[in-house]
């Protein structure tokens, strides 16, 4: 509601010639970090675990998340913890993660971590995206 008084607001200004900056924007976002944090090369599945912290980085609280990643090097999410797993149509290698229900809620500068095991393929990490939901 308050963004549209302000959007309306400015639209009105705009039409009489008199042009507003905000101060400074409010916004909704958040960023996940992929991490490896071991491995164990040479094992019979290879396992490796590793974790994603998702962060809020917006200027208001979060009541939720999603994390997606693809992985192109034929890696394999074997077990995941702290997150539910969503689904995904279409890419193969894609994953896709939600917040638990104790997890979700991030005050701004939050964060909140959840981990995996895996095979990993050897490719690089992949890049993550977050969507506060």
């Amino acid at each position: 509601m308050i963004r549209r008084t302000i959007a309306a607001t400015g639209l009105i200004l705009a039409t009489a010639g008199i042009t507003a900056v905000p101060a400074s924007a409010d916004s909704i976002g958040c960023k996940a970090v992929y991490t490896v944090t071991s491995e164990w090369p040479g094992t019979r599945d290879a396992v490796s675990l590793g974790q994603v912290t998702v962060t809020n980085t917006g200027s208001w609280a979060i009541k939720g998340w999603r994390v997606s990643w693809r992985y192109t090097d034929g890696s394999v999410i074997t077990q995941v913890w702290g997150a539910v797993p969503l689904p995904v149509v279409g890419t193969v290698g894609s994953h896709a993660y939600g917040n638990e229900s104790y997890n979700g809620d991030l005050p701004v500068g939050g964060s909140t971590v959840f981990g995996f095991a895996a095979r990993l393929g050897g490719g690089k990490a992949p890049d993550v995206t977050c969507t506060p939901v």
